[in-house]
């Protein structure tokens, strides 16, 4: 895992005061999903944010509130961690409530920490009433600014006044922390790799298992993931930014302006922004068909893709691999070239060999394969299909993913049966394992 010495921010508060509304204006993006929820926010969410030359990683997480269900006592466990490893804490809380028990009982906690705070006042889009102002003096002795996280008003300030507290810390007792880039963000990353699936799978137990920490909150609640979760994490000398994703369902039974749709709309953009995906699937279940649509999905999209078979260690039939690749092999006819690993995120089984497929599969999709080669490829097809007599040329257009053109001489355009043809051609010389390719006709 990389490590950053930089100095970590963490926005804490109860439920619905703006802090994912606030994480997103500092970041400079909208990473957190914002609704007026309670509660939208679960996991931790990073971000690098760069202001006037220093960098400082920032944390939200969920809003602090009681309960004893096992989702809830898994988010609040989230909090600590990010409270832990914060070096400067922004306790946000909303102007329009400045008389909240809930904010006192955080203000008792946060004075018996050793780390510096700041009390963030929110939605106070009217910051001429100081005496309003000077009611929330009474949650601690903690330096005062008032901001408005929707417009940006006074957030300038807050950023002046984060760097002023963090330049008073000393250097070097700085935690290293896991981050994702926002303003400023990391350059040089290698792969982005997109853990996607159904719900309840085990994605975020992967991602937690592959980094060797708790990053992603899982529960047995499907639909605990509701933010894109990402980590760096380095294999074989290559640095991969790994997405978790919500997980996806039939779209038709998602509601429209819902946490769940923002959450789908996160999912496909962290999955359009990748280059590999691993689509996670639960061994007791099979390949479904939303399985097999959202790897059509990412096949259309050009994406490179593993296909994960998660909990195998649940599994008890000594015939389940060979039984579970047979059928594999009928419902992926569409996509043969597919690798499959299966893997228990829980006993930590065979993640190394998932890591392997995917730098693999990321060094396919960048092949680059010599005229020459595809002189020859062209030749072998026409001579053992004469349907294809009638094609000119066959040029590697560009890669990642690889795209070929193809020229025809013929009066007939060749079926797409004859381009399948040519592809199968190509792979058996080429295999391109993990990756689709495409061949366009000129």
């Amino acid at each position: 895992m990389e490590t950053q010495n930089l100095k970590t921010v963490a926005l804490i508060g109860r439920p619905n005061v703006g802090k994912s509304t606030l994480f997103n204006r500092l970041a400079g993006k909208r990473l957190a999903i914002e609704t007026p929820i309670p509660g939208t926010t679960r996991d931790r969410l990073f971000a690098r944010v760069l202001w006037q030359g220093t960098e400082f990683n920032l944390i939200d997480v969920a809003g602090v509130e009681s309960g004893k269900s096992e989702l809830n006592l898994l988010t609040q466990q989230n909090i600590e961690v990010a409270q832990n490893e914060a070096d400067l804490i922004l306790f946000i809380v909303d102007w329009t409530e400045p008389d909240n028990d809930a904010d006192k009982k955080i203000a008792r906690e946060l004075r018996k920490s050793d780390k510096p705070v700041i009390l963030v006042v929110n939605k106070a889009d009217n910051i001429s009433r100081q005496d309003k102002l000077d009611i929330f003096k009474r949650l601690g002795n903690f330096p005062i600014i008032p901001i408005s996280a929707i417009s940006g008003s006074n957030t300038g300030d807050l950023l002046e006044l984060i760097i002023v507290n963090l330049s008073k810390l000393d250097s070097t007792s700085a935690p290293k922390s896991h981050s994702r880039g926002g303003v400023g963000e990391a350059e040089n990353i290698d792969i982005k790799l997109a853990i996607i699936g159904r719900p309840n799978v085990g994605k975020s137990t992967l991602l937690n298992s592959i980094i060797g920490a708790k990053r992603a909150i899982v529960s047995a609640e499907p639909g605990t993931t509701r933010d894109v979760v990402d980590v760096i994490f380095w294999h074989k000398g290559k640095k991969i930014l790994i997405a978790d994703t919500a997980g996806i369902r039939r779209p038709g039974k998602i509601g429209r302006d819902t946490i769940e749709s923002y959450s789908h709309l996160r999912t496909e953009e962290a999955l359009r922004k990748s280059d590999v995906a691993v689509l996670v699937i639960d061994a007791k279940e099979d390949l479904v068909a939303l399985d097999a649509n959202i790897l059509g999905k990412a096949k259309e999209w050009g994406k490179g893709i593993v296909l994960a078979v998660n909990k195998i260690d649940q599994i008890e039939d000594e015939d389940f691999i060979v039984r579970t690749l047979n059928s594999l092999k009928t419902k992926l006819n569409f996509a043969p070239w597919l690798p499959v690993v299966f893997v228990s995120a829980e006993a930590q089984t065979n993640l190394k060999k998932l890591l392997d497929l995917v730098v693999s599969t990321d060094l396919n999709r960048r092949t680059d394969i010599l005229q020459d080669d595809l002189d020859a490829i062209l030749a072998d097809a026409k001579n053992s299909n004469f349907q294809l007599e009638g094609l000119k040329s066959l040029v590697q257009k560009s890669a990642n993913p690889p795209v070929f053109e193809i020229k025809n001489n013929g009066k007939k355009k060749p079926h797409y049966t004859q381009i399948r043809y040519l592809e199968n051609k190509l792979r058996d010389v080429y295999p391109l394992n993990g990756t689709p390719i495409f061949i366009d006709l000129i």
